[in-house]
């Protein structure tokens, strides 16, 4: 099973276990202001000449990189079922890589490390589809972002300017920020007047230039959906 399938189970579970409590609660969650922090897994989208690249030349894909995102957001009531957003997250995935068609003297696999590393800033709108009375509360939601990132590889490459073929070690490594925009949509599960469970799913958009090491490799793409699950504390 995979790492958003399993996500997306512990998050419907949550909601399962905090509904008894959320019925139970005389008074509903307080949106004036409220912190949330939240776990999950972000899986990139790959959708650019960086990650095609990778695949053709390279074992695995793009999916090998989901991972662990934490985030916290601010929350402040507007008006209405309107609310403004303000947050951050980290996300960082890795994996092993060898090449399709090449193996050194030994026959053992050249592999080197790519890590991706993204740190989003964002700044968004949502808007309550129920009363904040309810004891489940969906929401949806939009926004931008600006995405710090970097990109490393480290281990063992083919030079293929050489005749013969020579194998050599390096690092490469590329960074940047980009501006981006997402959408969300979640459930919140109030259990009292002060906090409260959520689960949401997110999808982000952004991309940006390579340059320095990979500059002749294209865009990076730095899209993908993130399923999350977490507590709100409203103060």
């Amino acid at each position: 099973m995979r790492l958003p399938t399993l996500a997306a189970a512990a998050a419907l579970a949550l909601v399962v276990a905090a509904l008894p409590a959320a019925a139970q609660s005389r008074r509903s969650f307080s949106y004036d202001n409220a912190f949330r922090l939240s776990a999950g897994v972000f899986e990139p989208e790959g959708d650019s000449a960086y990650w095609e690249d990778a695949e053709q030349d390279f074992t695995g894909d793009v999916t090998d990189f989901e991972d662990l995102t934490l985030s916290i957001d601010y929350v402040r009531e507007l008006r209405g079922n309107l609310r403004l957003v303000v947050g951050g997250s980290i996300y960082e995935g890795s994996d092993t890589l060898a090449y399709r068609d090449f193996v050194d003297n030994n026959d053992d696999p050249i592999l080197h490390d790519t890590t991706l590393t993204i740190a989003a800033a964002t700044l968004g709108l949502e808007f309550r589809l129920a009363p904040r009375s309810s004891p489940v509360v969906p929401y949806l939601g939009v926004g931008a972002g600006l995405y710090s990132w970097s990109l490393e590889e480290s281990g063992d490459f083919v030079d293929f300017g050489a005749t013969p073929l020579e194998i050599f070690s390096a690092d490469f490594d590329d960074d940047g920020v980009a501006t981006g925009y997402w959408f969300t949509a979640g459930l919140d599960v109030p259990v009292s007047s002060s906090f409260a469970f959520f689960v949401r799913g997110r999808w982000h958009f952004a991309e940006d230039d390579l340059e320095g090491d990979f500059e002749d490799l294209g865009e990076l793409d730095l899209s993908g959906q993130e399923i999350a699950a977490g507590l709100s504390w409203s103060f």
